[in-house]
């Protein structure tokens, strides 16, 4: 009589398929996750990079080429177009930087041109902007610096090596992507610094 041979596998061995199944999924999901967080985490830093570079250059060129400086101002009320003797009323930090959170230029085609920091934003606009609240409301004629969807804190400052020297203004950004999420690849903020001189001095 011959013996039948048994063809299948046990219990213990099909758990030990599932459980190194398991392990091999667990490592692939991981891996997979990774690699998608460090893309999203590149995506962010370079949205906020890029929107930073832009605001700055733009920023830049037009007070390089502008005209002339109408002036500073910490609350959007009251101008200073003296930077030899900055005033301190509320324009100073706990650093004892003076900050303004608006600057007002002659531009090169002669219209008027103001930057705001204001509501965690930054915008330009072609007449002067309202103090305080929102730099460049719905139906304004304005326009963001950066993406909406970005947090921007910003001041400038300006100095002057005397009354007849060009001014000097310094520029100093913080933008931020902001998140609803707690994840830190959907996050992300950079600091952007520049200095520009004012090429063209004076009234015309």
């Amino acid at each position: 009589m011959k013996n039948k041979t048994r063809n299948g596998y046990t219990l213990i061995e099909l758990l030990a398929v599932i459980v190194i199944l398991v392990a091999v999924g667990s490592i692939v999901t991981s891996i997979l996750t990774s690699v998608l967080r460090a893309s999203n985490k590149s995506t962010t830093l370079e949205e906020v990079r890029s929107n930073g570079n832009n605001a700055i250059a733009q920023m830049s060129k037009m007070i390089t080429y502008a005209q002339k400086l109408d002036g500073v101002s910490c609350d959007g009320t009251t101008y200073y177009s003296d930077c030899v003797s900055q005033p301190a009323l509320g324009c100073t930090s706990a650093s004892g930087l003076t900050q303004y959170h608006y600057l007002q230029i002659k531009s090169f085609d002669g219209g008027t041109t103001t930057f705001a920091c204001s509501d965690s934003k930054i915008a330009s606009q072609s007449s002067a902007i309202a103090p305080g609240g929102d730099p460049c409301p719905i139906g304004s004629n304005c326009s963001s610096l950066v993406d909406p969807s970005l947090t921007a804190a910003c001041y400038f400052n300006c100095s002057q090596e005397s009354a007849a020297a060009p001014a000097k203004i310094d520029i100093f950004l913080d933008l931020k992507a902001r998140s609803n999420t707690i994840f830190s690849e959907s996050q992300a903020e950079l600091p952007f610094e520049t200095s520009v001189v004012i090429r063209n001095s004076g009234d015309r």
